[in-house]
């Protein structure tokens, strides 16, 4: 996995977006808002994270890349993290 929708499907693949919402404590739209975007926030990138067994940090530091603008230091970041920022939508 490399972008936040990839863990917000990898999430969604073992219980449905309703129970992520009552988990992390957010309404069930948060996810198909995601979705739409095609970014989690940190926050519900790095709650999701912690409860699938991922690395919170990482996942925490892909979503606040995801939703910076384009640029030379965005992309050196994302490449020491391991995200693949261009399959996302940034904003």
């Amino acid at each position: 996995m490399h972008t936040t929708n990839e863990l917000l499907t990898a999430a969604l693949d073992r219980h449905n977006a309703a129970f992520w919402a009552r988990e992390i404590g957010v309404k069930p739209n948060t996810f198909a808002m995601a979705k739409k975007r095609g970014r989690l926030s940190p926050t519900i990138a790095g709650a999701l994270a912690r409860f699938i067994g991922e690395p919170v940090e990482h996942w925490i530091s892909v979503a606040a890349l995801e939703a910076e603008p384009e640029s030379h230091e965005k992309t050196r970041l994302a490449k020491m993290v391991g995200a693949r920022l261009e399959s996302a939508v940034n904003r």
